[in-house]
């Protein structure tokens, strides 16, 4: 018997299948549910475990795709069902109502929809209470995210008004407030004036017992045309987690169980009070929230005042160790007393931000301002200046590049002109060498890079003085 004997180097090869029998193996491959398909030549099927969970199970639909379809299935339904998961939570974040369009798309997205509690924690609360119901017992033991948003909407071309009568929204803070202990935020916003609405929406929250909101992280109160003096004080004055709190139109009582924990301030003063009892009352209010990282405070010019006020000043200093970034709000003409008087009180050893914002984007600059420079001190730790509309004078710029070594940018933002940003650079400890190959003395002036939008400035020195 001959053998043939293979060239040395030449690898040993199955031999080829006819095209028959490919698309036999490819169609039995397509019609089998479970296991792959058989090999010819005896090779066993690597087996797969259930026990392995290093592989996370994909999402695949099972479709019989005709002999002819060579179609791919889309990405996405190779994707790993954690994966679909968080897109999901992502999506649901802009969008309410995006669990409910994704728990339609398949059966698969909608046993991944309703296998996924923490997609059903949003809860806005509408005349819509059984869809509120069904989502909490959707979301299980995981905690809620509570939005009171009245706004207008219009329906087939006309408006259709808010709900914003008090006995409306005490009806729908009735359908969560057995659940305050599972709350993880709180946002109630009221557009327009109505009487009352605040006594409506949290007179069960302030109870004596029962109240607490041991879970709550984030709280945002807003009304801003609110007349009602009254002060609130909130989940029976117990609130341990709760960090980030914005507040328009509404007097608080200031307790430390509640706010001593506060990293992030957004306040806008009541108007109950204006001038020295003004300035005491937030004083106070810094004082209990002294771990704060970010402040950010408003006085608007508002017509009520109707609580007694004190005549003289306060001179006691706040110290916010851990204040990174102060913002500075003006709604008005000019820059209010108050704010003034509250700027010059704060010690502020770690400030790294500060912006000056001017929200009525005034044209010139504010008639106060030389005066606040005066007795506001700029923190030698600042980093980063902005600077919006009234509060910027050309004469200004100068001396805090000059003054600040550690400021490295200051933005500035003027009516009907592109944003200015100045990267200012700290000055080179080398001696530059001339062509003559002498050493060129070092000046004060600070370098900086003046950039726009569209332009590029380089400017060595500003010989402008501000006082």
């Amino acid at each position: 018997m001959f053998f043939h004997r293979r060239p040395e180097g030449q690898r040993a090869t199955r031999p080829r299948r006819s095209l028959s029998e490919t698309i036999k193996l490819t169609l039995s491959f397509l019609s089998s549910k479970s296991s792959p398909p058989p090999d010819p030549y005896g090779m066993p099927p690597s087996p797969r475990r259930i026990e392995d969970i290093g592989r996370p199970k994909q999402l695949r639909h099972r479709v019989r795709q005709h002999p002819d379809s060579n179609s791919d299935l889309h990405f996405i339904h190779r994707l790993p069902v954690e994966i679909l998961a968080l897109i999901f939570l992502a999506g649901s974040e802009d969008d309410i109502f995006f669990p409910v369009t994704i728990s339609h798309v398949s059966r698969a997205w909608r046993q991944i929809a309703l296998r996924t509690p923490t997609l059903w924690r949003r809860i806005s609360l509408s005349p819509k209470e059984r869809m509120w119901k069904e989502r909490i017992r959707r979301a299980r033991a995981c905690s809620l995210d509570i939005q009171l948003l009245p706004i207008k909407t219009r329906s087939r071309g006309e408006p259709k008004h808010a709900d914003l009568d008090p006995y409306s929204i005490q009806w729908h803070m009735h359908i969560v407030l057995p659940y305050i202990n599972r709350w993880r935020s709180l946002e109630i916003v009221f557009p327009e004036f109505v009487p009352y609405l605040w006594k409506a929406a949290l007179s069960r929250c302030c109870s004596r017992s029962g109240a607490q909101a041991p879970l709550i992280e984030d709280l945002k109160l807003l009304h801003r045309a609110n007349e009602d003096p009254e002060a609130f004080t909130l989940f029976s004055g117990s609130a341990p987690r709760l960090r980030k709190a914005t507040l328009n139109g509404i007097r608080l009582n200031w307790l430390p169980s509640l706010f001593a924990g506060l990293t992030y301030l957004d306040y806008t003063h009541h108007g109950f009070t204006a001038g020295h009892q003004a300035v005491h009352d937030v004083v106070d209010m810094l004082k209990v929230s002294s771990q704060l990282v970010d402040l950010r405070i408003t006085f608007p010019r508002k017509p009520v005042v109707c609580l007694p006020c004190r005549q003289d000043a306060v001179c006691t200093q706040v110290c916010l160790p851990r204040l990174q970034t102060l913002q500075l709000r003006v709604e008005g003409k000019d820059i209010p007393f108050e704010l003034a008087r509250i700027a010059t009180l704060l010690i502020t050893p770690s400030l790294r931000s500060l912006r000056l914002i001017d929200q009525g984007r005034s044209y010139n600059s504010f008639a106060s301002l030389k005066q606040f420079f005066y007795i506001y001190a700029l923190p030698p730790s600042l980093n980063t200046v902005r600077i919006e509309h009234g509060w910027y004078d050309p004469r200004m710029v100068t001396p805090i590049a000059q003054s600040h070594s550690k400021v490295r940018q200051i933005i500035i933002k003027r009516s009907h002109q592109p944003e200015q940003v100045i990267n200012l650079k700290p000055l080179s400890r080398t001696r530059k060498v001339s062509h003559n190959g002498k050493p060129v003395p070092a000046t004060s002036s600070t370098n900086a890079d003046w950039t726009s939008k569209g332009s590029h400035f380089g400017i060595q020195r500003l010989d402008v003085q501000y006082f």
